[in-house]
């Protein structure tokens, strides 16, 4: 909160030239009736009966004014120079009163002070020497800039002191005057005070007030209205002396002009003040008519914030965090489901209405506002009238007290949740359109490769006499079959659904291992070069699809350099803070190994390297790619639970970057080189496979008579089940995991080791999508991903039986 400001005040407001001309106008008037009556001073006057008491108390009345005045204006300005002037007019207030009190048959019979006219005149001289004796130091701290405030929290003392130190002066003035009157110079005769001019006391009077009225001029420049007129009002004073003194007597015209000049002097600044005064209020009331105009506009923009919030369906609030007390808007409470507004509402209040799950998020996002300043809620609530569960955003911002605690805290909710829910019909539009063009290009490719495999086997099947025939034409549908299994293989790293192998490995002994190839897949055109980090931490990951994803970067940056280059794969250890990763919630901190692979091409512009890692986008000529090679890399990466990114620029080469999370556990030993033996069965194992595809089924019996070994067959979970349940010899189940039925394989080989302990098993699977989200397969269970080989089925039974 900012402290009010004040405006300028007399004690601080510029002269400007009116105020300046009045002021000389003024001087010169009074100067030229002095000037004028000098030769008449001395002649006597009809007598006034009454006017000394009349005089004194309007002087009394404007000095006493004038010093309420000064005081209140420095209490509250705190200014120092100003609770001089003030103390002054007191003193001079103060020594006024003494003065009446001293002249006889005014207030009493006789004198009430002193016993003759020396106290009288004396009194007088001490009241004529207060005005300079006090415009001294006032000039000199203005004009030495030591004029400064007072601190505020010792200004009411130091006031009190100044009063009672001047009441303490005017006190021993008193005792002077009367007790020790005749130690002073003697100033008077009767009512013939020449005296006051011959002793000196007078003219020092006069050169006191002349020189505290120069070093007023000289050191202020009289530059604001108070220092203007004070000026003027020391001025009259020195009129006052000189035309007084020549007069040497009461009753005469110069005492009596000298009187008028000194009740001018006095009025001066009180006419001033009081001018300020009537400037104050007419600056209060445009001050209130601008409030109350501000009121109106205050009114008027409330009104349309809430037009303007109940047409967004926004409600809003702010909560008094010492007392606990909100105030809210009706809407505010019609988004939480209360039809009439609630009494009471605060922060656990609105907890309450959180769902359970959110409800943690939304305490430790309070606590943090209490922090930050900002709170920024996005959570689920549930509505108090229908149950019903609904999104809103909330946003507020903490005020705080002047000692930086929290003081209270306001903002705006909005129900969210047809907004959700539009963004969701959005982004299920996405995916929609993102899977018609996998579709697109899924079938394409497909097509293409039963093309070749339904026109070689319908070859076969009409001539099957030609061995040699029948040979070459198997071999090329063996090739488009397997082709159609990378490729979805591809799809499914890139959509993350297909089941993974992982191992604890350093990702250095793998690029070592996959040199040989590497060199033979990018050709003898292009130099490979390895930096290899050799305190490489272990990473967890399939190796097969390492080895996968870094031969696609090596054949696309092949392709990108038509004319050779240099190759570069390195690895290094890495760290990835919060502040690096902002739009990737899923993307952990934390310590990770950097596999970089790095060429020397063409290059890739902005709008190629944003759509990069899509799937079946590709810059190569048709036939050439399928746009797979990115996508499987990047499916990869993110499978492994790290994070792929792409650094290029036309002309200066790509590099693509693998962040793969650091593992805590050792890496594995090398894998042996040498082949084993094909597996055959030793003792007529007896296979029981699951299946519930037909002629997947077939092969499967077929390729495991010839290993040798006996089959039975079932072709749901529950017919596979009774078997087992059964008194046939059973070595090895071999099912698949995704089948119709209620029960899939993993389910099925629970509840064959229950029923058989010792039981081998075997799984195999060509797609483990959602079905498997609840029961994926364990770690322990040996998996065959199709399609597979006879070769390939024969190692996985010789892992199942040790």
């Amino acid at each position: 909160m900012g402290t009010a400001t004040t405006g300028p005040t007399l004690a601080t407001a510029r002269a400007g030239r009116t105020q300046r001309l009045i002021a000389g106008v003024v001087s010169l008037a009074f100067g030229a009736v002095t000037l004028a009556l000098l030769p008449f001073a001395s002649r006597p006057i009809p007598p006034m009966p009454g006017f000394v008491p009349v005089y004194q108390s309007a002087l009394v009345v404007v000095y006493g004014l004038t010093t309420y005045l000064f005081l209140t204006h420095y209490r509250r300005t705190h200014s120092g120079s100003l609770l001089v002037l003030g103390t002054g007019s007191l003193y001079v207030t103060l020594a006024v009163l003494l003065q009446m009190l001293s002249f006889p048959n005014v207030l009493a019979q006789g004198r009430i002070l002193g016993d003759g006219p020396d106290t009288t005149t004396w009194l007088w001289t001490f009241w004529h020497l207060g005005p300079p004796l006090f415009a001294l130091p006032y000039a000199i701290m203005e004009g030495g800039g030591h004029g400064g405030s007072v601190p505020p929290s010792r200004a009411g003392r130091i006031g009190l002191l100044a009063i009672a130190g001047t009441v303490a002066a005017a006190a021993l003035t008193a005792v002077m005057v009367t007790r020790y009157v005749h130690l002073l110079p003697k100033s008077v005769e009767g009512d013939d005070y020449w005296l006051l001019t011959t002793s000196g006391v007078g003219p020092a009077v006069v050169a006191l007030t002349m020189l505290a009225l120069g070093v007023l001029c000289w050191t202020t420049r009289l530059r604001t209205v108070l220092q203007l007129w004070l000026a003027v009002s020391l001025l009259l004073l020195v009129f006052d002396n000189l035309v007084t003194l020549p007069g040497a007597a009461r009753g005469t015209v110069g005492w009596f002009a000298g009187r008028m000049e000194a009740l001018v002097a006095g009025f001066i600044l009180l006419g001033v003040y009081l001018r300020e005064v009537d400037f104050l209020y007419a600056q209060a009331e445009a001050t209130a008519d601008e409030r109350e105009a501000r009121r109106a506009e205050l009114h008027l923009a409330r009104e349309s914030l809430a037009l303007a919030l109940e047409a967004a369906e926004m409600g809003d609030w702010d909560l008094d965090l010492r007392q606990d007390t909100s105030r809210r808007s009706p809407r505010h409470d019609a988004i939480f489901g209360h039809r009439e507004p609630v009494a009471a509402w605060d922060v656990e209040t609105f907890l309450g209405h959180v769902v359970s799950e959110d409800r943690e998020a939304v305490r430790a996002a309070f606590d943090a506002a209490v922090r930050t300043g900002l709170l920024d809620i996005d959570c689920r609530i549930r509505r108090a009238d229908d149950g019903a569960i609904r999104s809103v955003a909330v946003r507020g911002k903490v005020y705080r007290g002047e000692t930086g605690e929290p003081r209270s805290m306001a903002g705006v909710v909005m129900d969210t949740t047809r907004q959700r829910e539009a963004e969701e019909r959005l982004n299920q539009s996405q995916k929609m359109e993102a899977i018609g063009q996998l579709t697109g290009g899924v079938a394409h490719d497909f097509n293409n490769l039963l093309t070749i495999i339904v026109g070689n086997l319908d070859m076969i099947v009409r001539k099957p006499d030609n061995p040699q025939r029948v040979e070459r034409l198997a071999t090329s549908a063996m090739t488009a079959a397997r082709r159609g299994a990378e490729v979805t293989e591809k799809l499914l790293s890139f959509s993350r659904r297909q089941v993974v192998r992982p191992e604890t490995v350093n990702p250095n002994r793998l690029l070592k291992d996959f040199q040989a190839l590497l060199r033979r897949a990018v050709g003898e055109t292009v130099e490979i070069r390895f930096d290899l980090d050799a305190v490489l931490d272990p990473v967890r990951l399939d190796p097969g699809q390492f080895e996968s994803a870094v031969l696609n970067l090596a054949v696309n940056a092949r392709d990108a350099m038509p004319d050779g280059g240099v190759l570069t794969v390195a690895t290094c250890n890495g760290h990835l803070d919060a502040v690096e990763i902002p739009d990737r919630p899923d993307l952990r901190p934390g310590a990770y190994v950097i596999v970089s692979v790095t060429d020397t091409g063409q290059g890739m512009d902005a709008a190629t390297r944003n759509r990069a890692f899509e799937p079946f986008f590709t810059t190569k000529d048709v036939g050439k790619g399928t746009g797979l090679g990115l996508s499987q890399v990047y499916g990869f990466v993110r499978q492994a639970g790290g994070h792929a990114q792409i650094k290029s620029d036309p002309g200066a080469g790509t590099s693509v970057e693998l962040y793969l999370p650091r593992s805590a556990e050792r890496a594995a030993e090398a894998r042996p080189d040498n082949a084993l033996p094909l597996r055959r069965a030793a003792c007529g194992e007896v296979v029981l496979v699951v299946e519930d595809e037909p002629a997947v089924l077939e092969m499967a019996v077929e390729s495991l008579g010839e290993l040798g070994y006996r089959t039975l067959t079932a072709t749901r979970a529950s017919e596979a089940l009774e078997r087992l349940s059964g008194p046939e010899r059973i070595d090895i189940l071999f099912s698949d995991v995704v089948m119709p039925g209620g029960m899939n394989g993993v389910q099925l080989s629970v509840e064959a080791r229950r029923l058989r302990p010792g039981l081998r098993i075997l799984l195999t699977s060509g797609y483990t999508g959602t079905a498997l989200d609840e029961h994926a397969v364990p770690a322990d269970l040996p998996l065959l991903s199709k399609p597979y080989q006879r070769d390939e089925l024969a190692n996985k039974l010789r892992v199942v039986l040790g």
